[in-house]
């Protein structure tokens, strides 16, 4: 798609009218500065043409080109950056934060869908250009840290993720990401003081707190409660979180909690289907068949492929005596989902029990 790129902007380029602009080789660079400094909220209807006199001119400074890319990130053609960020290392080839942006650049191009597989070498590349040129570059190893561990090498990202917070410790999201290399390697203790180091620098970071609440539900801790309402305090209509606190009521069988936790999530959104369906559990355990079968009626309806809802159902049905129903759920469990074995043995039963009766 660059390439595709250039091509059109030296098509442009070549046929467009310099009286319009007043381009030549030896036009005023602060004219041009003054054009790009406005570029991102400009609605010239020949904003092509300049992005192509900006790309091949030599009378244009970095700030403008810089100016460039931010315009090109405005409309999301961050391809089409690439060019003009390369264009600047060419310029100042000795400048670490040219290859840092390079490498910004390319890390956002390899999150996109079907990304080009080189992109993670080509960020690798750039960084380590940039640390070459500037040691303390703390964002450079930053990334670097967030590169290593986006691809599972946790124990390289530790390095690196130190090494940026030894030089600028006031980095809240460097301090989760190293909490969150710990935690994928079962060093919860350290993932903790991580994700708390993050919460002293900026108390209200939302992501901090949900990772701290995710960590003492794994340990079935209950200090998770208090991270998650704070969460909650923070991002009141979050699904996730209130869907956390309910499911840690439930796995410690506080059924009274969790049953307004649930509660709670569905004001939010009535047609959550794993609350629903999570509900139907606990009246379950309760013995409540009845409530249950109605909350697994509820998961289904808030979601028609829930081949689960529908044995668990099922389940109910059968224990209520309701047999006709029950095959029927366990049918259409089995439809949705041809290789569920809890709902192809629950049926056998089913109908050898039902035999003996016939």
């Amino acid at each position: 798609m660059i390439y595709k790129f250039l091509f059109i902007l030296f098509i442009l380029f070549s046929s467009c009218s310099k009286k319009k602009y007043n381009y030549s080789n030896s036009s005023d660079t602060n004219q041009i500065n003054l054009f790009t400094s406005n570029l991102v909220n400009s609605k010239q209807n020949n904003t092509l043409d300049f992005l192509s006199f900006c790309f091949f001119s030599d009378n244009i400074s970095v700030d403008s080109l810089y100016n460039v890319i931010d315009y090109l990130y405005s409309i999301n053609d961050l391809e089409a950056s690439v060019s003009y960020a390369e264009k600047i290392i060419k310029i100042e080839p000795n400048e670490s934060a040219h290859y840092l942006n390079l490498a910004e650049i390319y890390f956002e191009l390899s999150k996109k869908p079907n990304a080009n597989p080189t992109f993670p070498s080509l960020v690798k590349q750039n960084l380590e250009r940039s640390i070459n040129l500037e040691k303390e570059n703390f964002t450079a190893l930053a990334l670097m840290g967030e590169l290593l561990l986006a691809s599972g090498n946790y124990k390289e990202s530790i390095k690196f993720f130190t090494k940026s917070l030894k030089i600028n410790y006031n980095q809240e999201k460097i301090h989760l990401l190293l909490g969150y290399s710990f935690k994928q390697l079962n060093e919860y203790t350290k993932a903790i003081d991580c994700f708390r180091n993050s919460l002293l620098i900026n108390p209200t970071f939302f992501e901090a707190n949900m990772q701290l609440g995710q960590i003492y539900h794994l340990l079935k801790d209950k200090n998770a409660i208090l991270y998650y309402d704070n969460a909650i305090s923070l991002e009141p209509q979050n699904e996730f979180v209130l869907y956390n606190k309910a499911l840690f009521f439930q796995d410690m069988q506080d059924w009274n909690k969790a049953l307004a936790a649930y509660a709670q999530l569905h004001e939010i959104n009535k047609f959550h289907s794993d609350g629903h369906y999570n509900l139907g559990f606990i009246h379950m355990e309760l013995e409540l068949y009845n409530i249950a079968a109605n909350n697994f009626s509820d998961a289904i309806y808030s979601n028609s492929s829930f081949y689960q809802a529908y044995y668990a159902r099922g389940i109910c049905f059968e224990t209520l005596g309701k047999i006709n129903q029950a095959e029927s759920d366990y049918k259409r469990a089995i439809e949705l989902n041809p290789s569920y074995n809890y709902a192809i043995d629950a049926l056998k039963l089913l109908q050898q029990n039902n035999e003996k009766y016939n």
